[in-house]
């Protein structure tokens, strides 16, 4: 009854304080009433409302202060006890001479795990603003905690051996734990009626569902499953490679890191640090357990090892985000997790559900995948050099550091208890035996006894430099190896997004299209046509557009000229509108298509020349021709008809059946024109086409360029051959610096008493002079 009553005393007074802080604002205002009122002074008119001071005061009060006691009630409840569940006999159900049933204790057990993640997300809620938080104190933090309170002896005993009811023999734990349940219990209350209201949208249960069951298994007690299970069957080992550690590496350090990126790439950064915030407060409550106050005064038992600073490095990184702590245990503790967990070093003979070796695999877990998901899902921005050589000085410094440590505790002598501590396993020859007699060698013969006071110290000078270059030399190797990770997720990343982007793209098709089959031109009134529609392009992160909103039209029957200086936007263009490169604003439209929502149909018809083609030379010039025909899927008839008219008209008569790589340059560049024009498009569109053309080819291109636009098509080409584009060409557009110039005629540029070379010229200098457009 003491326990409840400790329970029922702490509710009321955190509950009283809420109450106070929530309506402190009515209270004084109602007192100001009151006063008026006894004073016979007016009352104002208007009402006041509260202010944004007093909801920040409330928070403060609450979400801060409330909070944090309620926080440090919980540290030093979970803190004060050792957990009797190592011990022999557990099976039995029985701790301490307590007797208790099964169901109890599996329930207390239960709420011993359940009653951790419920706290974290109790109080992530009190300092977070995420939205999507609310969801977990609302339905997870509440419920659990009001179930907790029917267990508490049960999960004393489990904890302690005993549940006293006499308040003169109650321990510490049995004070902390009904305190720390009736602070809870009142900010869980509180916040669940703050955020009553607050809802979460459809496509975020995911989210919240898979955070709260897979993300607080990490959260579990290191002893529970031995609790449940017994230690496990003893061919079932992780070490040296076993078939299960090696099961436990792929799913411990492949598929759970997969498993969260992929949760979590498509969130906000909000989001994400949630997510992995809780998930790497949990692993450190869990590692916590076998590191109580009781160790307090025994330093080495301290967690010094690298891989255990990360724990608590880790938290804080996503707390405060310090660049250098966070670029520290990327480059020092990723290599060492992955190392340690290779050579681990609990017992060989430890089963699978000890719990030492269920704690070292959740630390090292997270000390190798922690901070890789983290620059993968963008809370840190990719190390540069610079980072990895700060991250090597303060690795000389911790190692210094436990070097010193180690040769101290392992110190014999008069007074001074030998500890047998390895830290960073510099002091031992575990890492020197891995690499055969050549490091046993160098760790025998480096070694250096000295005595002061009379204590005797050993150091190994010569063993533990190598041992530190080493490990710099392999965590610099493994820079590539995170590099290469990062270029794989960037690319499966983009393709993620361009795939969704297409997704998208297909729905406001439709949508735009109004019931109208896909096959069908968006504007079904254009006719043949090629439409610039206030056109951008920017590069990757480039803040400079490489051209910028061009607006363009180009109908039927035209010979289309192309001008501009290199680097101006030709290409730019014309990759654009043939689909080589994604449309960054504005839209094109080939026959009415649009380019970006229907590229397959515009694609259909445009014929392209590239200025630098590339050709599968081990074809002929027939099969390649044939080969693009099959994927225009030409008819027999059509293709065969016209292969004999552009091979008549570009005499190949001799060649068209012989390899490709067998042709000059201006015959692969015929066999490129064909291929072009074998489904008869009608856009037909050249860079730069002429280029190291003989005269005849010339005669022969220029030709075959008019006839086709004399048959309706339109011809679309670039070139900086100014005195032919004048010839050739109905209209020209000039374009400078990513934006176009002019467009006119060549009659109407003539008329005006320039010739067309002159009117470029005019156009690209310094004094840029803009015709009509």
């Amino acid at each position: 009854m003491i326990k409840y009553l400790l329970v029922l005393a702490t509710f009321l007074g955190f509950g009283l304080i809420i109450l106070v802080a929530h309506f402190a604002f009515y209270i004084k205002e109602f007192f100001v009433f009151l006063w008026r009122k006894i004073t016979k002074k007016p009352q104002p008119e208007v009402k006041k409302e509260r202010g944004k001071g007093w909801i920040l005061a409330e928070k403060i009060i609450i979400n801060y202060v409330l909070a944090g006691l309620a926080i440090c009630l919980f540290v030093v409840r979970f803190m004060s006890y050792d957990d009797i569940q190592r011990m022999p006999g557990w099976e039995q159900y029985q701790f301490m001479n307590v007797p208790q049933s099964k169901f109890n204790a599996m329930m207390g057990e239960l709420c011993i795990w359940l009653i951790v993640p419920a706290n974290l997300f109790l109080f992530m809620r009190a300092f977070s603003t995420q939205k999507t938080s609310t969801w977990f104190s609302k339905f997870i933090s509440l419920p659990i905690i009001f179930i907790t309170l029917f267990f508490i002896d049960p999960m004393l005993i489990n904890m302690i051996g005993s549940a006293h009811s006499n308040f003169a023999e109650m321990k510490v734990v049995e004070f902390m734990l009904p305190l720390e349940l009736g602070a809870t219990l009142a900010l869980a209350i509180y916040f669940f009626i703050k955020d009553f209201k607050v809802k979460i949208a459809k496509h975020e249960y995911a989210y919240v569902g898979l955070l709260a069951s897979f993300g607080s298994l990490f959260a579990i007690p290191t002893y529970i499953l031995m609790f449940f299970f017994g230690k496990g069957k003893p061919e079932h080992y992780f070490y040296d490679l076993s078939a299960d550690h090696r099961y436990l590496i792929y799913i411990g350090f492949i598929i759970v890191p997969l498993l969260i990126y992929f949760l979590l790439r498509n969130l906000g950064e909000r989001k994400i640090r949630f997510a992995l915030l809780y998930i790497s407060l949990g692993i450190m409550v869990g590692f916590m357990y076998a590191n109580k106050f009781s160790k307090i005064d025994q330093p080495w038992n301290y967690p010094w090892h690298l891989c255990n600073t990360a724990v608590f490095i880790l938290p804080v990184c996503l707390i405060f985000k310090p660049k250098r702590l966070f670029y520290f245990t990327y480059f020092i503790n990723v290599f060492g997790a992955l190392m340690a967990t290779l050579m681990p070093n609990y017992e060989a003979t430890d089963t699978m559900f000890v719990p030492e070796v269920i704690r070292f695999v959740f630390n090292h877990m997270e000390a190798f995948w922690m901070p890789l998901l983290m620059v993968a899902l963008k809370i840190y921005p990719r190390p540069k050099m610079k980072q990895y050589f700060f991250s090597v000085g303060w690795l000389a410094v911790y190692f210094l550091l436990m070097l010193a440590l180690n040769i101290n505790f392992n110190g014999v002598g008069p007074g001074h208890v030998n500890h047998e501590v390895d830290y960073f396993f510099i002091y031992t020859d575990k890492i020197g035996d891995k690499l055969g007699s050549f490091g046993r060698d160098i760790y025998k013969n480096s070694l250096i006894v000295f005595e002061i006071k009379g204590v005797k110290y050993q150091i190994r000078p010569l063993y533990q430099s190598l041992y530190f270059v080493g490990y710099v030399l392999f965590g610099f190797a493994m820079w590539f190896v995170y590099q290469l990770g990062f270029d794989i997720s960037d690319s499966h990343y983009a393709l993620h997004i361009k795939l969704k982007g297409i997704r998208q793209d297909h729905i406001a098709l439709m949508s735009a299209l109004d019931g109208r089959s896909i096959e069908e031109p968006m504007d079904k009134d254009a006719g043949i046509k090629l439409e610039l529609d206030h056109f951008s392009k920017k590069y990757g992160s480039n803040k400079h557009y490489s051209v910028h909103d061009v607006s363009l039209e180009v109908h039927a029957g035209e010979v289309f000229g192309f001008l501009g200086p290199n680097g101006a936007g030709k290409s730019t263009i014309i990759k654009s509108i043939v689909g080589i490169q994604p449309i960054t604003e504005g839209k094109m439209r080939v026959c009415g298509y649009d380019v970006q929502s229907q590229p397959v149909q515009a694609k259909s018809n445009i014929g392209f020349v590239p200025d630098h083609y590339a050709l599968y030379e081990k074809l002929s010039g027939r099969e390649y021709i044939n080969y693009i025909a099959d994927i225009f899927e030409v008819s027999k008839e059509d293709r065969e008809e016209r292969i004999r008219k552009y091979v008549k008209l570009f005499e190949l008569e001799q060649s068209i059946d012989n390899k490709i790589k067998t042709y000059s340059h201006g015959m692969k560049q015929k066999i490129t024109i064909i291929s072009a024009l074998v489904h008869n498009p009608k856009v037909w569109i050249l860079d730069e086409p002429l280029t190291g053309l003989d005269p005849t080819s010339i005669y022969q291109v220029k030709q075959c360029m008019l006839n086709h636009a004399k048959e309706g098509n339109i011809v679309f080409f670039s070139s900086h051959l100014i005195d032919v584009v004048e010839k050739l060409c109905d209209r020209v557009g000039i374009i400078k610096h990513g934006e176009l110039q002019a467009v006119d005629s060549v009659e109407n540029i003539e008329k005006s008493g320039k010739t067309l070379e002159e009117f470029y010229l005019n156009i690209i200098g310094d004094n840029v002079t803009v015709a009509g457009k």
